[in-house]
C-alpha cells in the first residue's frame, strides 16, 4: 500500500468512517496472501465459525462481545470476497438500487 492510500485510511478511520472498498482493499492487501494459501474452502469454515460466535453472543445478549464478533464477520466477508474477486461496494450498490430488494409499504 502506498503512503497515500494509507494516509487517506487512516483519515477516514479517525472520522469514524470508511469506504467499503478501501476496507475492502485494506484487507486485501493484509491478508490476501494468507488467504489465499488456505483457500476459499477452509476461509469459508473460518467465517461460518465467526458467524456462530456473533450468533452466540446476540443470544446471550451480549453487546461487547457482539461488536468484536460484528468486525470479525465483517472481515472474514471482505476477505471471502477478495478470494472471488468480488468488489462488495459495487455489489452493495447493486442491491440498493434493486426495488424488488425492499418491502413494498
Amino acid at each position: 500500500m502506498n503512503y497515500t492510500a494509507e494516509a487517506e485510511i487512516i483519515k477516514q478511520q479517525q472520522n469514524n468512517s470508511m469506504e467499503i472498498s478501501a476496507l475492502q482493499q485494506l484487507v486485501r492487501e493484509h491478508y490476501f496472501k494468507t488467504d489465499s494459501e488456505r483457500g476459499i474452502y477452509h476461509t469459508a469454515l473460518w467465517f461460518h465459525e465467526e458467524v456462530g460466535e456473533l450468533s452466540s453472543a446476540i443470544a446471550n445478549n451480549d453487546k461487547e462481545n457482539a461488536k468484536e464478533e460484528f468486525a470479525d464477520v465483517l472481515m472474514w466477508l471482505l476477505t471471502l470476497a477478495n478470494l472471488m474477486e468480488v468488489n462488495l461496494e459495487e455489489s452493495v450498490k447493486e442491491y440498493l438500487a434493486n426495488p424488488r430488494k425492499f418491502p413494498s409499504k
